[in-house]
C-alpha cells in the first residue's frame, strides 16, 4: 500500500506572474491630433486650470458677394459658435495591507500597477466610443464631479440615457448626416420609425452603404434642391494624412457591421483583386488574412468591437432585429480635452505604514463637436448639428 501525504505536507506552487484580462489598446489613438483637421481633436488648454473649454467653430462664407456694385452695407455676417466641453476626473486605486502582501503568491503591487494602467486605457476608450453616439448639448453633462457612477467625462447625453424626444430632436437636427440602411428614404424625423425600417436582408453594412454615407458627407453645406446654393450648415470635410493629398473618411464599424462588410462581394473583390501584391508575407498585411482595416472608395474602414459591446441597439429594427451604428468621420468629429494626463498616486497615510495603496488619476472630457445654427438662439438639446460626422444604422443581427 502506498504511503499517503498529509495535505499540509504536499507541495503547492503558484505562478508569480498573474494572468489578467487582456486589454487592447485603443484603435482610435491614430486619429487623434492637436490639429483642427484631425478626426479627433486633442485639446490641452485645461492642463493649467479651468473646468470648461469652448471650441470656436466658424462656417465658410456662403454669400455671392458683389461685383462692381457697392460693398459697404452688403458685408456678409460670420456664422460662428463656441462648442463647450467640460472635463471630469477618472480615479481608481487598489489597497492592501502588509499581512496580505506577505501571504500572497503573487506580487500585488506590480499587478496593481498593470491593472490600473489597463483601467485608465479602458475608460478613455469606452468614453470615446460612447461619445460617438452621444447627443450633443450646450449644457454641462449630468453626473459630472459626482462619486456615484464614477463621474461622467462624456459631454452631451449618452445614448443609453437619452429619451425618445432627445433622439427625435437629434435626428431632426441632423437630417443631412444620418442614414438608415441602404436607402435615404428610410429616414424619418421620428427615430423609432426610421430605425424600424432597417431590415436584416437589405440593410447590412456594405461598401455601398459606406459610399452612401460618404455621399451624404460630401453634400453637407449645400442645398440639394438648389445647385450652387449654400444652406449655411456645417460642411463635413474629409481628412488628409500628413504628406498626402488624398482625401479620406474614416468609417468606424462594430464587430457585426464589420463582419457583414467583409462578406460583401464588392468589398471582398476589391481587396482580393485591386490591392497591390505584397512583397513579403501577406498574412502580416493583407486584411483578408489579418482582419485589419479595409479600404474602398476613399474610405478607411476600421473595426471597433466596443461599438457592438456598448452601443448595439437591441430589437429596434424591422422584425425586432438588432441594429448597430457606424460612424463616418471627417475632420473635427470629436474633441478630447485633457486637464491632467494619467498620473500614478499612492496612499500616504495607511495606519502606521501597515496599509499601502496604489492609484491612478486623470482629468479629461470627450464629446462630439457640434454647432448651433445661426438662427437658433440659446441652442441646447436637439438643436446642435454634428460638425464632422455622418452616423449610420445597419443590421446588427447576431452570429447564428
Amino acid at each position: 500500500m502506498f504511503t499517503g501525504n498529509h495535505v499540509n505536507n504536499e507541495i503547492i506552487k503558484f505562478r508569480r506572474q498573474v494572468a489578467y484580462d487582456f486589454l487592447r489598446s485603443s484603435r482610435l489613438d491614430q486619429f487623434m491630433g492637436a490639429d483642427a483637421t484631425s478626426p479627433i481633436v486633442r485639446l490641452s488648454d485645461l492642463a493649467a486650470d479651468g473646468k470648461q473649454i469652448n471650441i470656436p467653430l466658424v462656417t465658410q462664407l456662403t454669400g455671392p458677394g458683389v461685383g462692381a456694385g457697392t460693398l459697404r452695407g452688403n458685408e456678409e455676417m460670420i456664422d460662428s459658435y463656441g462648442m463647450p466641453i467640460w472635463a471630469d476626473w477618472a480615479r481608481n486605486a487598489v489597497a492592501n495591507n502588509r499581512a496580505r502582501n506577505k501571504e500572497s503568491s503573487f506580487s500585488i503591487r506590480s499587478t496593481a500597477r498593470n491593472l490600473l494602467s489597463g483601467w485608465a486605457k479602458r475608460v478613455v476608450r469606452d468614453d470615446l466610443v460612447d461619445a460617438l453616439l452621444s447627443i450633443p448639448t450646450s449644457a454641462e453633462q449630468s453626473g459630472r464631479l459626482q462619486q456615484t457612477g464614477g463621474g461622467n467625462r462624456v459631454n452631451g447625453i449618452r445614448w443609453s440615457a437619452a429619451t425618445a424626444g432627445n433622439k427625435n430632436s437629434w435626428v431632426t437636427a441632423n437630417y443631412d448626416r444620418v442614414v438608415f440602411g441602404q436607402l435615404i428614404s428610410n429616414y424619418s424625423t421620428t427615430f423609432a420609425t426610421a430605425v424600424a425600417n432597417v431590415d436584416s436582408t437589405n440593410d447590412k453594412m456594405t461598401a455601398a452603404v459606406g459610399s452612401l454615407a460618404k455621399a451624404l458627407a460630401q453634400q453637407t453645406g449645400v442645398d440639394p434642391n438648389n445647385p450652387g446654393v449654400y444652406n449655411g450648415r456645417p460642411k463635413i470635410s474629409p481628412w488628409m494624412m500628413e504628406g498626402d493629398d488624398q482625401e479620406w473618411y474614416i468609417c468606424l464599424c462594430g464587430s457585426r457591421g464589420f463582419r457583414d462588410l467583409k462578406a460583401d462581394a464588392t468589398m471582398y473583390q476589391a481587396n482580393r483583386d485591386a490591392r497591390s501584391r505584397e512583397g513579403g508575407d501577406p498574412t502580416k498585411s493583407n486584411p483578408i488574412f489579418t482582419g485589419g482595416g479595409m479600404i474602398y472608395d476613399g474610405i478607411y474602414y476600421l473595426e471597433i468591437p466596443e461599438i457592438t459591446q456598448r452601443l448595439l441597439l437591441k430589437g429596434v429594427g424591422a422584425s425586432s432585429i438588432d441594429v448597430e451604428p457606424f460612424f463616418l468621420l471627417g475632420q473635427a468629429a470629436l474633441a478630447y480635452a485633457t486637464g491632467q494626463m494619467p498620473r500614478p498616486t499612492t496612499l500616504e497615510d495607511g495606519d502606521y505604514d501597515f496599509i499601502n495603496g496604489l492609484g491612478i488619476e486623470a482629468q479629461y472630457g470627450v464629446g462630439k463637436i457640434a454647432k448651433a445654427p445661426l438662427s437658433v438662439a440659446n441652442a441646447t438639446v436637439g438643436d446642435l448639428v454634428d460638425w464632422g460626422m455622418v452616423t449610420g444604422f445597419v443590421s446588427g443581427v447576431a452570429n447564428a
